[in-house]
């Protein structure tokens, strides 16, 4: 049993991933149809041009050699579309119904030699697996149609001893060629997995790079930016050149700067921590609500700057099984961008609600200008670029998609609700602890 569970990808995919096989094989599939086509078109004119000087009925082989040319022009017309995988399939079907068909109804009342049937049969076994581009299994359904089909004919339409003289041959080719047909579909499907783990490994690499590139932009200008402030304030001080009140208000703008860079660094830190190999939750039992009431306090000096008013609505304890410190991060950083691109003079609202009888979320809502929905498929991702908030400061745009990779970790999701109307609600959605 193990054997077949680990080839049975031969056969067929996941739903999804066949889906996306069928994509990949698209083009190759368009590619065979056409050569299938090509060689009935081809077959059926040489095939006309030789029962010519042939002893038989050729009004009958010329009725049945147009009528395949006709179906098969048209088919080979639409190769050059874009079909879908069913369409194709269906054309090959039809291809094949048509072709043996004609030569069923030729071989009964034109006369034909005896062998004719069989070497076409033979030949129908052969482009249906090698040609035809067809899927494994679609392939033996369609042979093993064609084969039923001779069988009934030649035990029950036109009994010939030479049809029953070539059963052993038949079964033997069809054996045969459907060994190589799963030697080709194994390699098909190999170089289709070996492709996606290509992309993949691609995918990878660029989403590194885009984190690097963040994480230079956050150390460039939210890292550097206080320390060249710090830097200007040392020089003009030894200079004596600011004192009193302006040096006691510098001061507290750059601690506050500091404070961020702190908070940052942190996160940054947790976060790199998370991305290594081998890397453990150091879950706890938390209650949001808590939480909620320690950042909002942490915000305090940022709220009074804008006159901004912090409101929290809570039914009571919510307890969930997560890193601590992570859920801190990614509270802080919806708190701290609701703040940044609020309105001055406007509400934030923080809620904790349950949703159904094991999730509780958490909902910040904003008065502000709404996201861009050009951006609003990046918010979450490292593609995010960097934007500035209602002050005119422009941060990294790292925050959401690091937030959303923390909630992630605990088994929970965040997402965007809504941002229309002067409004924009983020939800952090979390597992309820059901030890509590």
């Amino acid at each position: 049993m193990h054997f077949f569970s680990r080839y049975s990808y031969i056969w067929k995919f996941d739903k999804k991933q066949e889906v996306r096989y069928e994509q990949f094989v698209q083009p190759s599939n368009l590619i065979s149809l056409r050569l299938v086509t090509f060689l009935t078109l081809f077959g059926m004119a040489l095939f006309l041009a030789i029962d010519f000087f042939r002893e038989v009925d050729f009004s009958v082989v010329l009725f049945t050699r147009i009528g395949v040319l006709v179906m098969a022009s048209a088919i080979m017309w639409l190769a050059y579309k874009k079909l879908s995988f069913n369409m194709y399939v269906f054309c090959v079907v039809l291809v094949v119904a048509i072709s043996f068909g004609s030569a069923m109804v030729t071989a009964t009342f034109a006369h034909m030699p005896s062998y004719y049937l069989t070497n076409l049969l033979f030949l129908i076994f052969l482009l249906v697996v090698t040609a035809s581009g067809l899927h494994l299994r679609h392939a033996l359904y369609l042979n093993l149609a064609a084969l039923l089909v001779f069988l009934l004919y030649s035990q029950y339409l036109h009994r010939e001893p030479f049809y029953f003289s070539q059963y052993p041959h038949l079964f033997s080719i069809f054996v045969y060629i459907h060994i190589a047909g799963v030697v080709l579909e194994s390699r098909r499907r190999n170089n289709f997995l070996q492709f996606n783990d290509l992309m993949e490994q691609k995918r990878l690499v660029e989403e590194l790079h885009q984190q690097k590139n963040k994480v230079i932009s956050i150390l460039s200008h939210d890292v550097a930016a206080p320390m060249n402030s710090l830097s200007t304030i040392l020089y003009l001080q030894s200079r004596d050149k600011i004192t009193g009140e302006d040096l006691k208000s510098t001061l507290k703008d750059l601690s506050d700067q500091f404070s961020n860079v702190s908070f940052l660094l942190h996160s940054l830190v947790r976060w790199s921590r998370s991305q290594m190999q081998g890397f453990v939750l150091d879950k706890t039992t938390v209650n949001l609500f808590d939480l909620l009431e320690n950042k909002a306090r942490l915000f305090h000096l940022q709220l009074m700057d804008k006159g901004l008013d912090l409101k929290i609505n809570a039914g009571g304890p919510a307890y969930v099984n997560v890193d601590e410190d992570m859920v801190r991060i990614a509270l802080r950083n919806l708190i701290s961008n609701a703040i940044k691109f609020s309105r001055k003079g406007t509400q934030i609202e923080l809620e904790v609600a349950r949703n159904g009888a094991d999730r509780v979320q958490v909902l910040v809502t904003n008065q502000g200008d709404p996201i861009p929905p050009t951006l609003q498929s990046k918010l979450f991702t490292y593609q995010m670029p960097s934007s500035a908030d209602t002050n005119g400061e422009r941060g990294a745009g790292l925050g959401l998609a690091m937030s959303a990779f923390f909630v992630a970790l605990n088994g929970g999701r965040l997402f965007l609700v809504r941002s229309e109307n002067g409004a924009t609600s983020f939800c952090m959605e979390l597992p309820i602890d059901v030890n509590k």
